[in-house]
């Protein structure tokens, strides 16, 4: 089995002789489908050698739309280059390890790839992901806990006529329709505003709608206090998720179930 695994491995490493030391291909692919690859510099005059990237893996996360610059993922990435015994070149714009040992390049050049894997994880959090994801179970938490008592249908407007589509709209029997506006920022609060105005005053539509926010920093305070004198409720999804679809079903149904 080692020796499976080791040609596996290895079949796939390409290396190539340079004068400032050596360029390793690996077997592994970044975000954009490009292999993962890295230098080893050296030796220097202590025989020593460096394990650096081509300068590209910062710039390249920053240009999928990850912010860097946050608190947050900045001490992420910092957390990063700590475990694995990395540092960044602002000014090159470099990834790179300390001077190295001959012996001891090849545990740390592993290392070093498990470091560009796991930046490139960073990529999973841009916007678009996260509201991707958060529609995706948002939506799963809504069918199961009405699922079973009621109609629902995704993306449709509230009544003809009316711009703004809901991401759900939960129909029960005996009860008034629900359109929820899942909300990862103030412009999808505003639309919810703007269904629940056009379904009340323009197709005289009876209707209930909930902006359901994602966190609760996707809106500022004004928005809030805007939105939640217009709206019939805006519970909040992230940390609070049974809470928050147990309001969207004492509206839906009238009731409240225990969800599991």
């Amino acid at each position: 089995m080692k020796d499976q695994l080791c040609k596996a491995f290895c079949d796939q490493l390409q290396i190539r002789e340079l004068p400032t030391g050596y360029a390793v291909r690996t077997g592994f692919a970044l975000s954009d489908g490009e292999p993962l690859g890295f230098y080893i510099v050296g030796p220097d005059g202590s025989g020593r050698f460096r394990i650096e990237d081509d300068g590209t893996t910062i710039p390249m996360i920053e240009a999928a739309g990850v912010d860097l610059s946050t608190q947050t993922r900045a001490d992420a990435v910092e957390a990063l280059l700590r475990e694995y015994g990395a540092s960044y070149d602002d000014e090159r714009g470099e990834l790179c390890t300390a001077p190295l040992p001959t012996v001891a390049v090849p545990s740390a050049a592993l290392k070093f790839v498990a470091l560009l894997l796991r930046l490139q994880d960073l990529v999973l959090l841009t916007p678009e992901r996260v509201s991707s994801s958060f529609r995706e179970d948002a939506v799963k938490a809504i069918r199961e806990a009405l699922g079973g008592r009621a109609e629902i249908a995704e993306n449709e407007p509230i009544s003809s006529g009316i711009e703004f589509p809901a991401d759900v709209i939960v129909r029960a029997s005996g009860r008034i329709p629900v359109a929820i506006f899942l909300a990862m920022s103030e412009q999808r609060v505003l639309e919810a505003v703007i269904a629940q105005m056009a379904a009340l005053y323009e197709s005289k539509a009876e209707c209930s709608v909930i902006a359901l926010l994602e966190k609760d920093t996707s809106v500022s305070k004004k928005m809030r206090r805007y939105a939640a004198n217009r709206l019939t409720a805006m519970p909040i999804f992230d940390g609070d998720e049974r809470a928050a679809i147990q309001r969207i079903e004492r509206e839906a149904i009238g009731s409240t179930s225990m969800l599991h």
